[in-house]
């Protein structure tokens, strides 16, 4: 099994607890092989990253970012995120030819349980496997999608690199994100904009549980991005109860995350307990950087009534950013 992650070094401590948390919980597998995607992480942190490698006997390597705006021939206006996201569009290539598959695990990530599950699923014809977003159609339709199409979230999937080389995909990848430099949610809307929905294998929510369905009610949930294609509620309730993959994703419902100051994550607690026993267990908390209308914005959301602020967020999301979205271009 190949598990691939990517950090910058400001946020190594966090990716190193959640592979301390992926460590753990799949101490059975027979072959697990760590890479990690390096946008100048410092010495300090990639000794941690080593020490705890070697002490569940699991190799590790490091691989140099590419210069992905040099890659895609444009500058690219990556708002709140990080250049290293765009790192998992290029595995193909960063990576060694004798890695025909990985699982990609984003850094604000917590691993419950074996990975095993996911890796033996069937890739065939497939490029790509993930979870559904929770996204509404104006958002598919901004990237040239049709509402029926597949749409995933691109946090935690795993990628068919063997296929992706035979293909040229990155070729479409670099085309693409030269030719929109603004991207609503960055490296995502470029693998779902590029890949067909024919090529992306569905898994189920348990393997990239975001922040939002651990906070809303599953009869409001499609309401927040207006949502017409989407797990049942069992599906979902299945995935709060028991998660492979926690994603510590930002919602209206949380102010913060779990390295943060002031969070109140449901699973916080276990968050905790990996950090206290990783490398990183004495790293401070990252201060609560909200202003002050974030913060009361914050204190609205979770006083009103749940139905009225998801819709009332339902009609910002999809509506009006897709709009501006939409003029911006």
């Amino acid at each position: 099994m190949n598990v691939v992650y990517s950090s910058s070094d400001s946020y190594a401590p966090i990716a190193g607890v959640s592979l301390y948390s992926l460590l753990v919980n799949n101490t059975e597998s027979e072959e697990l092989n760590i890479f990690i995607v390096d946008n100048n992480i410092s010495k300090k942190n990639k000794d941690k990253f080593i020490s705890m490698c070697n002490e569940f006997s699991r190799p590790l390597y490091f691989v140099p970012i590419a210069d992905i705006e040099k890659l895609a021939g444009t500058s690219i206006d990556i708002g709140r995120w990080n250049i290293s996201t765009f790192g998992r569009l290029f595995e193909a290539s960063l990576l060694p030819e004798w890695v025909e598959k990985v699982i990609h695990v984003d850094c604000d990530t917590m691993v419950m349980s074996s990975l095993e599950p996911l890796w033996n699923m069937d890739m065939t014809g497939k490029t790509v496997a993930g979870a559904l977003e929770c996204i509404g159609d104006n958002y598919k339709t901004e990237i040239g999608l049709s509402p029926d199409d597949t749409y995933i979230n691109a946090g935690n999937i795993m990628l068919n690199l063997k296929k992706i080389r035979e293909d040229n995909t990155e070729e479409l990848f670099k085309k693409y994100i030269s030719e929109h430099a603004q991207l609503s949610f960055v490296d995502q809307a470029v693998l779902n904009a590029c890949v067909p929905s024919d090529e992306k294998l569905v898994v189920p929510l348990d393997y990239n549980a975001y922040s939002m369905v651990f906070y809303v009610k599953y009869k409001n949930l499609k309401k927040v991005k207006r949502v017409t294609s989407y797990y049942s509620e069992k599906e979902v309730l299945n995935a709060v109860k028991n998660p492979c993959i926690v994603h510590f994703t930002t919602c209206f419902m949380d102010g913060t995350r779990p390295w943060m100051e002031n969070n109140f994550h449901p699973m916080l607690d276990d968050y905790k307990n990996f950090k206290s026993k990783s490398p990183w267990a004495d790293e401070s908390l990252w201060k609560d950087s909200r202003n002050g209308v974030k913060k009361a914005g914050y204190k609205l959301f979770t006083t009103l009534p749940e139905g009225f602020v998801t819709s009332t967020i339902g009609f910002i999301h999809g509506v009006l950013i897709p709009l501006k979205n939409k003029h911006k271009k």
